[in-house]
């Protein structure tokens, strides 16, 4: 990983600096080369033209393109006008979490950037690709939901969410359980699959024999050119970089359970009468195990 130092830079604009955190770990070297010109001499990006800046960097015009298009601009010139902090725009401060906070003080911090990651991924929803997820979910025979580790946590949330609302929605943290599943899916049903990294090998593993059978596959990940990221069919990207004093990454699942809980809102709003007595019927059952 870069150093915090160099994709933290202050004169890159936010939204800018959240692209090259989204790719950085997965660009090749000549690319990767190009960002590191583009993180520690954005000035230099925003007021020179492709061939001088492709000159001092050391890299092809070519290498710069690429490397805007993978950012997801549509060239260099959009990454030329898009790099440094426009004038109206808050400096954002990724602050650290230290031993010597008060616990005021660490709390505030966690809030903050859980905040943070909800901001920078609803920037970030490429909201064309949520529209086809919606509506491949409603069209969809079947849902399985994986995840592992603490992700495993907001796929059985998703699954139960869908489940309540009448969707043939499944969860299961055995790997054979979820194999079994898919063995019996095919292309009128959705994989989603819940990474970080999107480079956990049971996820990446079981999206592979997704693919095989031409099971649609969802990704909802940190990193677009993951390997689970390249492999899907859907992806809807978080945002989440801060970490704490562990090395974890704070709050990296409350934006994947904000996008699950958006699309889930998005379904039911579009049930007829008959689905909507399903869900008030669980909703029923559930209360009366309240006391």
């Amino acid at each position: 990983m870069k150093d915090s130092g160099t994709l933290d830079n202050k004169e890159i604009s936010h939204s800018c600096l959240i692209k090259f955190k989204y790719v950085y770990e997965q660009l090749k070297s000549a690319e990767r080369k190009a960002a590191d010109f583009c993180l520690n001499n954005p000035k230099t990006i925003a007021y020179s033209t492709i061939t001088e800046v492709a000159q001092r960097a050391g890299c092809s015009e070519a290498t710069f393109v690429r490397l805007a298009r993978r950012l997801g601009y549509s060239g260099y010139t959009e990454l030329r006008s898009q790099i440094l902090i426009g004038s109206s725009e808050q400096i954002v401060k990724q602050v650290g979490i230290s031993p010597k906070d008060s616990v005021a003080i660490v709390t505030k911090k966690v809030f903050g950037m859980g905040i943070q990651a909800l901001q920078d991924s609803l920037a970030m929803i490429d909201f064309e690709t949520f529209e086809k997820v919606y509506r491949t979910i409603l069209s969809s025979s079947s849902l399985l939901f994986v995840g592992a580790g603490n992700a495993g946590g907001v796929a059985m949330v998703g699954a139960q969410k869908f489940l309540r609302m009448g969707f043939n929605a499944h969860y299961y943290p055995d790997f054979d359980r979820q194999l079994v599943i898919l063995a019996n899916m095919t292309k009128q049903d959705l994989l989603i699959c819940i990474s970080h990294s999107g480079q956990t090998k049971s996820i990446c593993e079981i999206s592979k024999i997704a693919k095989k059978q031409h099971v649609p596959v969802l990704a909802i990940t940190n990193f677009p050119l993951s390997a689970l990221g390249k492999m899907a069919d859907y992806t809807l990207l978080t945002a989440s970089f801060a970490h704490d004093i562990t090395g974890d990454v704070i709050s990296k699942r409350i934006p994947a359970l904000c996008i699950l809980e958006s699309l889930g809102v998005c379904a039911s709003m579009a049930l007829n009468d008959e689905q909507r007595s399903v869900t008030e019927n669980s909703n029923k059952i559930l209360w009366q195990n309240k006391l």
